[in-house]
């Protein structure tokens, strides 16, 4: 059974308002949720959630607002989106940590993962190796070099 690594993509950053907001409350709605991410996760770190949860809530109510056109609430807006892109962005590193130990977490997390891939090199050494052991056995079957 081969293990498989699964980083956060951090594509949070330049999305557009409207998909930060679905993407927010996802994010929020998992953290919440005490069946996907234990409370001990948050033990070292409770004013990082406990940030997050409040700015999320404030970015919520001025988004549903700012879709009015206030120049003033579409600047207040930008200005959560930021914090908030701070605090996934600690909060997405603690849970790849916690993440070594109880691989779940992250596929309940809400956030979007991507594997860990190994370079080429890799991938042509071992075709390399494998072409070479299925020629080695030809010869043996054979008794003479293909």
């Amino acid at each position: 059974m081969s293990f498989q690594l699964h980083r956060v993509t951090r594509n949070y950053r330049n999305l557009a308002p409207t998909k930060f907001h679905v993407f927010n409350q996802r994010i929020k709605t998992s953290l919440v949720d005490k069946t996907r991410i234990p409370e001990s996760i948050w033990a070292a770190n409770m004013t990082l959630l406990q940030s997050y949860l409040s700015t999320s809530d404030k970015h919520d109510g001025v988004y549903h607002e700012s879709l009015l056109g206030s120049k003033l609430l579409i600047a207040e807006r930008e200005v959560l989106q930021a914090q908030l892109v701070i605090y996934l962005d600690e909060i997405a590193s603690l849970l790849e940590m916690a993440a070594v130990r109880t691989p779940d977490i992250l596929i309940g997390s809400g956030f979007d993962l991507q594997k860990e891939r190994r370079g080429h090199s890799r991938a042509k050494a071992t075709a390399a190796a494998r072409n070479a052991a299925h020629a080695e056995q030809e010869e043996g079957e054979s008794g003479t070099p293909a």
